[in-house]
């Protein structure tokens, strides 16, 4: 059996531009070789489309390395004006509008007026505006809901019923261009994972473990990154710690509400937490929300200390801006969706 790819000249060459932006993006600067080496196109191919992609101003210069003995090699990034994605975060009753660049960073941002108005309409009003300033590459819209494919399902706030949006696939029908659609608490974790990797650069992404815990009155959700991956578990339903049912018949989240003075409510985030630890074993725990008591994470802290063999511990942190890290997470998902063009058909014989 053999493995053959094929396409039109001007396929292929789209397939192999595809491939370059992906890896300086990636990378965030790259010289010719690191790309061929990457890619596995040729070098003499990817000088070529480097060549057009500075004519077109799609990337630019930095300088060059440090010669090693031979040739110094050439640098390039992104211009962070040249391409833009679209990221919405739906936040209770509002909608944050994001101008993401190629970077992943957010330039600008806009509360859009949602009033009476129906959701999509607000959303699309918002696109077709961007999408005749800028070239939008990508779009991005975080949900508060379960994810699947380019639908999510939400549960009605007056009852105990679940419906459907397809809102996703509406608009990937609509502008033809990458729609990623992802759960809110999945897009806040990734965001704070962001911001703790920049402060603490030695670390890596791809070696993360840890969990976002989201505490508000009536909800208990959690993000799960794993290896640098979202665990979203195979119905998506992965960090619903609300609906999980206690030993006195009460949901999670109701059970979480009883707790009212703080030593009730350490004991309880205390039980949870272990459960998390016991199942996933996390590096770290991040708090967030308006439950979160602050003044109970060291008592939780040392709680998990006394309770928890030492390789199960996880470090517990507190997110002081969940919105920031939603927003952060969106645009970086958004940004990652800039490139995915690559058309390729592969006949197996």
């Amino acid at each position: 059996m053999e493995d053959r790819l094929t396409a039109r000249p001007m396929l292929l060459k789209q397939a192999n531009l595809s491939l370059v932006r992906k890896t300086i993006r990636d990378k965030n600067t790259a010289t010719r070789a690191e790309i061929a080496q990457e890619t596995r196109i040729s070098s003499t191919t990817v000088r070529a489309l480097l060549s057009e992609m500075m004519q077109n101003g799609e990337i630019e210069s930095i300088g060059f390395d440090e010669s090693s003995g031979g040739r110094k090699a050439e640098r390039y990034r992104f211009r962070p004006d040249r391409y833009y994605g679209a990221a919405l975060c739906m936040e209770g009753t509002k909608i944050y509008g994001l101008l993401v660049n190629t970077c992943g960073e957010i330039t600008d941002t806009t509360e859009l007026d949602i009033a009476d108005r129906d959701i999509q309409e607000v959303i699309t009003s918002f696109l077709d505006g961007l999408l005749k300033e800028k070239e939008i590459r990508a779009i991005g819209i975080g949900v508060p809901g379960i994810v699947e494919g380019g639908s999510y399902w939400k549960k009605s706030i007056h009852g105990d019923e679940w419906f459907k949006s397809d809102l996703g696939d509406i608009l990937s029908e609509r502008y033809h261009i990458p729609v990623v659609l992802e759960n809110n608490l999945n897009a806040t974790a990734i965001g704070f994972g962001r911001c703790y990797l920049r402060e603490f650069p030695e670390e890596k992404m791809e070696d993360t473990n840890m969990a976002y815990i989201h505490l508000e009155k009536g909800c208990v959700s959690a993000g799960f990154i794993a290896g640098g991956r979202i665990i979203r578990g195979c119905h998506n339903f992965a960090g619903e710690l609300g609906l999980i049912y206690m030993e006195d018949g009460r949901l999670l989240e109701e059970w979480m509400n009883g707790a009212e003075d703080d030593v009730q409510y350490t004991a309880a985030v205390t039980r949870m937490i272990s459960w998390i630890c016991g199942i996933l074993n996390p590096r770290y725990i991040a708090l967030g929300g308006p439950g979160v008591r602050r003044d109970c994470i060291g008592p939780v802290s040392d709680s998990l200390y006394s309770l928890l063999p030492r390789n199960m511990f996880a470090e517990i942190l507190y997110s002081p801006d969940v919105l920031h890290d939603y927003q952060d997470g969106m645009a970086y998902l958004t940004a990652g969706r800039m490139f995915d063009d690559v058309q390729f058909t592969k006949e197996i014989y």
